[in-house]
């Protein structure tokens, strides 16, 4: 992680963040709502709503505390767990990401943005994505010399002088270096095609399984539905920033613009990470790992992306999902809570 250029600790001033030794926040699989998870003394685990414990014990939210929780939300989009005592990541402090890109994908932003300028001084401006082609056509050396005349051109477009290029230069690193994290984040989308083409073929290995069968195929036309809600998103991006003039004269704007895209992708894409890893090692094969796999599959995806009265449906006939503290409803959790902070 980079190091914080304004660092911000999770310092609650609140008792309830205070007295439990085992305690942390993190988001809902389900609802993607904040809790505040904390340890009994007598052994067991409560997972509270983070809204729920500010209006239970009085957070006023535009106090020290109050403000600190939303940005504990906020952050808990880009870090699975977050402790008393941990930085805030810089995506609620600065904007900038928290994670690194490869020199590669530095590369291929920079190698985007450079074929933008020499097509559109051609008067044809064109949008390549495909890193090879970019890498093969930016190695060029007429490229070359025609990325250094567009930075000529466009020096003059911006109202800098014609030779004053160096500030079109680093303008365009700086664009390069935001869309740097949208080229990571297309490569890391591309691990969930991956889930799909093995997907396809154990639909193919179990086409005569009815049971099996049937389960494959609902997550496929589920995984169907997310892929189209990443591919919309990639396809906005690139929408949005196929114009290169428009985007270096509203840079600002624009860095707004990629920075909440990065944010919004990176959040979905870190929550497919754990299967993505289990299908990579997955050998295609008949056997308890496909079928267990397909079925957690499902799970991961079916209340992501089924429809809400389906979903609904689907749950009810779900029993005996037990939860570490049992509580009728969130009054009779917070009311015990509160009981609790009576002896404190």
């Amino acid at each position: 992680m980079k190091t914080p250029k304004t660092e911000r600790k999770i310092e609650l001033e609140h008792k309830i963040f205070k007295t439990f030794e085992e305690c942390h926040f993190q988001k809902s699989d389900i609802s993607d709502e904040a809790l505040f998870v904390l340890k009994m003394a007598e052994g067991s685990v409560v997972s509270l709503p983070l809204k729920a414990i500010c209006r239970e014990f009085d957070i006023d939210p535009e106090s020290k505390d109050g403000d600190l929780i939303s940005l504990i939300d906020k952050a808990l989009n880009f870090i699975n767990v977050l402790r008393p005592g941990d930085y805030l990541p810089l995506e609620v402090l600065t904007g900038e990401a928290s994670w690194e890109v490869d020199e590669e994908h530095q590369a291929i932003a920079y190698n985007r943005i450079t074929m933008q300028l020499v097509t559109w001084m051609s008067g044809s401006e064109e949008l390549i994505t495909d890193p090879d082609e970019l890498m093969q056509i930016a190695e060029d050396p007429n490229t070359k010399k025609k990325i250094n005349q567009a930075f000529d051109e466009v020096a003059e477009k911006l109202g800098l002088g014609k030779n004053n290029r160096e500030e079109v230069v680093n303008l365009v690193h700086q664009v390069a270096d935001e869309l740097s994290y949208i080229e990571t984040l297309r490569v890391k989308y591309r691990k969930i095609l991956m889930v799909d083409r093995k997907l396809q073929e154990l639909r193919r290995i179990y086409a005569h399984e009815k049971g099996v069968l049937e389960t494959v195929t609902q997550a496929i036309r589920l995984l169907d539905d997310a892929k189209k809600k990443f591919e919309t998103t990639f396809d906005e991006l690139d929408a949005n920033t196929g114009e290169i003039m428009s985007v270096l004269r509203n840079f600002t704007s624009q860095r707004q613009y990629i920075r909440s895209k990065r944010d919004d992708l990176h959040k979905r894409l870190r929550a497919w990470q754990p299967l993505i890893e289990l299908w990579e090692d997955l050998q295609l094969e008949r056997g308890p790992a496909a079928v267990r796999l397909v079925k957690e599959t499902y799970q991961f995806l079916a209340p992501r992306f089924m429809k809400v009265k389906e979903w609904l449906l689907m749950t009810k006939v779900q029993d005996g999902v037990a939860e570490q503290h049992s509580f009728k409803n969130e009054d009779e959790r917070m009311g015990a809570l509160k009981g609790k902070m009576m002896q404190w």
